[in-house]
């Protein structure tokens, strides 16, 4: 798959290709059939246009307007009238331009945007205003850059160096650390790398591009969404923490991970919990970037807190939930951000996991009762009551730190 800049610099090459091409059609037929204008020629106006049709209907190469069927079919119909004289360039060149603006505006949805804003009340509304197709993308573009933390009128200059890196790579490691110097710029900025070094390991280990700007987003996303809920979760840690250096070799002012806390010392998924040092800033970071690589959502890119816009991710729907079966029965660590996220993506999980669970020990999963199977067949289902498939990890929590704390 070509990265997002392989398919810009894709995209140039063929639209000079195309460009050149109709300008020499339209100086050939000047000179040699003396017209004012190519359209008042029946040699030339059907070789101009059948060039432009093969640059969308005929293209060899992927490009932003491949697999919009119903915009090639849309301009094979514009392209026929054409020749009739029925319509004419203008038209076409709109038509290809309203569609250009559509592709930029789901482009952006996959990209995740939304999920890179500094409140869940922002992601909502510049959501709607990417399903909303009555407002103009134009209006758009100064969002997502402020999404992303950038200078508006300062984003050229780095595409267009990146794009003429690109062009003169000559191996795949030359375009490896153009990707690394121009979004991290080790160079100019030690300290911002350091703290990157996650993500420019992922690029030089081949993680495409576009797949680490998404991880980069949806990690941005998570330290924001979780931190409401780890202060919650502070003092039960503290409470937590304090019983535990009372019966173990632990320094009592280190802090532990309350979720690691809960997988060791109740499930035994965990061999051991994970400690951070007394220092206030290595803590907080550490606790930070723990959570956020250690106990991802187990639904991934399907998060609910990703795919929509009209879920009220604050307050209570941000309850942190432990798939009950995989905990109990298989010892298996899933975790998911809310108990909606778990709904949404029960099947998704109990295919890719549980019955997978269940095939290593030779049984066969006896749970059809708990499903609601949905119109259309046997194929989609839902969870008759998801309630029962969780377990809260705040109460889990408490469970715990109840024990420790009881002589």
């Amino acid at each position: 798959m070509l990265e997002p800049w392989d398919e810009v610099l894709t995209q140039e090459k063929e639209r000079q290709s195309c460009a050149e091409d109709v300008a020499a059609i339209q100086v050939a037929c000047v000179a040699d059939h003396n017209k004012l204008h190519v359209a008042e020629c029946t040699e030339c106006w059907p070789r101009l246009l059948n060039r432009m049709r093969d640059r969308y209907l005929n293209s060899a190469t992927k490009e932003w307007f491949s697999g919009r069927r119903l915009f090639l079919q849309d301009l094979d119909t514009l392209f026929t009238q054409a020749h009739e004289y029925k319509t004419d360039l203008k038209t076409i060149e709109q038509r290809i331009s309203d569609e250009k603006r559509e592709w930029f505006r789901d482009k952006s949805k996959n990209l995740g945007f939304q999920s890179a804003v500094k409140s869940p009340a922002e992601a909502k509304n510049l959501q709607h205003k990417l399903n909303d197709r009555s407002i103009p993308v134009e209006e758009l573009v100064p969002e997502f850059r402020s999404a992303i933390g950038e200078d508006v009128s300062g984003n050229q200059k780095p595409l267009d160096d990146l794009l003429e890196r690109l062009k003169t790579s000559k191996s795949p490691q030359m375009r490896v650390e153009a990707y690394v110097d121009i979004f991290f710029q080790p160079g100019n900025d030690a300290e911002g790398a350091a703290k990157s070094q996650k993500y420019i390991e992922m690029i030089r280990n081949g993680t495409p591009i576009a797949d680490v700007i998404h991880i980069m987003l949806r990690d941005r996303q998570a330290s924001k969404g979780n931190q409401e809920q780890k202060q919650a979760l502070q003092k039960k840690l503290e409470e937590l923490r304090r019983a535990k250096a009372a019966h173990e070799t632990i320094p009592g002012d280190y802090t532990s991970c309350p979720l690691c806390d809960v997988l060791a010392d109740t499930y035994k998924i965990r061999k051991q919990s994970t400690f951070f040092c007394p220092d206030e800033e290595c803590s907080v970071q550490g606790q930070e970037a723990h959570w956020n690589e250690a106990h991802e959502c187990a639904s991934g890119d399907y998060c609910t807190d990703l795919q929509k816009e009209d879920v009220d991710m604050d307050g209570d729907s941000r309850i942190t939930v432990l798939c009950r079966e995989c905990v109990e029965a298989f010892k298996v660590e899933s975790v998911f951000c809310s108990p909606q996220c778990y709904n949404d993506n029960f099947q998704r999980h109990r295919e890719g996991v549980h019955l997978s669970e269940w095939a290593k020990i030779g049984e066969i999963a006896d749970d059809d009762d708990d499903l609601e199977h949905l119109a259309g067949g046997e194929s989609k289902y839902r969870a008759k009551k998801i309630e029962k498939h969780y377990l809260v990890f705040e109460d889990v929590l408490a469970e715990l730190v109840k024990r420790a704390t009881v002589p």
